[in-house]
């Protein structure tokens, strides 16, 4: 890999920060990733890939034949 420098506004530098605290990812992975995402790296992504920040975001059963119903479909 070969070293870019920039300079940023520091708005930009904190959300990068912050951004890359909290996916548990450094700076770095954060703008390669972004490059990729909006300069056309993103062709090949599988839809996991394009979807990951997604992944886990839901709660509730596993099962959801397991909940009882109410009304549609029972008397």
């Amino acid at each position: 890999m070969e070293t870019v420098a920039l300079k940023m506004d520091r708005r930009h530098v904190e959300l990068l920060k912050q951004h890359a605290q909290a996916r548990g990812a450094s700076q770095a992975a954060i703008v390669r990733e972004l490059i990729d995402r909006h300069l056309g790296g993103n062709a090949k992504a599988s839809l996991h890939e394009q979807a990951r920040d997604l992944c886990g975001s839901l709660s509730g059963p596993k099962n959801l034949s397991t909940r009882k119903l109410k009304g549609y479909g029972r008397d």
